[in-house]
């Protein structure tokens, strides 16, 4: 029997392998987080994490008791876990890659994609875009600290323009990035729409300038004939899911070829929901994990909507 493409593990270094090419995307605000992690993970709707990036402010690396606070829960897991780092100053991320090496991360992901206006204005995030060479000294910095750190970078197509990728992936891959984790759109674009055949391109120049990087194709994925579809166009070596998990929270499930019964939708709304949410908030969390686990045009949601106050 075929191991579904999306099924198939992928050893991105020595010290860290993905159980599958479907991933989920970094998403801050994700639904409540805890309470999303747990009922994903003990439904198999993931196989791995990324959750979304720390802000390492330059000279403020955190302690390990810090880190082991914040991502104890996902490492108790046991599911592959990267964390992503948002900074621009390649002492402090090498000291918190290092940090987060102590406590059992194998897997750092650097932040070059975030277009909030908040980040920009610190140069950090899709600001990184604008000067290659410091990617590659953080990049460097990181690798010399922890060697045995599997390391890789979210990127976007180019500051402004895609005829900035070329000197992005010499960047990325001087610096010893294991793989890429690549959104098409350029940061000014943040979430327009960009035609089919224009995002198809930029990630085929992607996959052919990180080369012989793996890369994981990110944006506008929310089928699994979506993925499907770029994988083919452009000989990526995986998917990130981003905001189509919201519409679908059962798709990187699907895309491994693993059964979606009816019964599902029900408990996941339930572990969804579980957690303890106290005033106002409560009723409109409610509707957010119906409208997850059922869809906007469900006739659960629409209940869940007539009935709340």
């Amino acid at each position: 029997m075929t191991v579904p493409f999306f099924a198939q593990p992928i050893a991105l270094s020595d010290s860290f392998t993905l159980p599958s090419r479907a991933i989920l995307s970094p998403l801050e605000g994700i639904m409540n987080r805890e309470a999303f992690f747990k009922a994903a993970v003990s439904m198999g709707l993931i196989d791995s994490w990324m959750p979304p990036f720390i802000a390492v402010p330059k000279g403020a690396a955190p302690s390990t008791g810090a880190l082991r606070r914040r991502f104890g829960l996902f490492l108790e897991s046991n599911i592959p876990l990267s964390i992503q780092l948002l900074g621009n100053d390649p002492d402090t991320l090498a000291e918190t890659g290092a940090a987060l090496f102590r406590i059992g991360v194998r897997s750092v992901n650097l932040n070059c994609a975030c277009p909030s206006r908040t980040v920009l204005s610190g140069g950090s995030g899709g600001a990184l875009l604008k000067n290659p060479g410091r990617i590659r000294d953080i990049l460097c910095a990181i690798k010399e600290k922890t060697p045995g750190l599997c390391l890789s970078v979210k990127t976007r197509s180019g500051f402004r323009s895609p005829e900035e990728i070329p000197s992005l992936m010499e960047a990325v891959r001087e610096g010893g990035a294991d793989w890429v984790l690549h959104h098409f759109r350029t940061v000014p674009e943040t979430y327009e729409t960009v035609p089919f055949e224009e995002a198809i391109r930029r990630l085929r120049l992607v996959v052919r300038k990180a080369a012989p990087l793996p890369v994981f194709a990110n944006g506008d994925i929310r089928t699994a004939e979506d993925a499907e579809i770029m994988v083919k166009e452009t000989s990526c070596a995986g998917i990130a899911v981003g905001r189509g998990i919201m519409r679908d929270p059962f798709l990187l499930r699907k895309l491994r070829g693993a059964a979606c019964p009816p019964d599902m939708c029900p408990a996941f709304l339930k572990a969804l929901s579980g957690g303890e949410i106290a005033g106002k908030k409560k009723r409109r969390f409610h509707l957010e994990c119906v409208k997850m686990a059922f869809g906007e045009s469900s006739p659960e949601f629409r209940e869940a909507l007539q009935n709340s106050p």
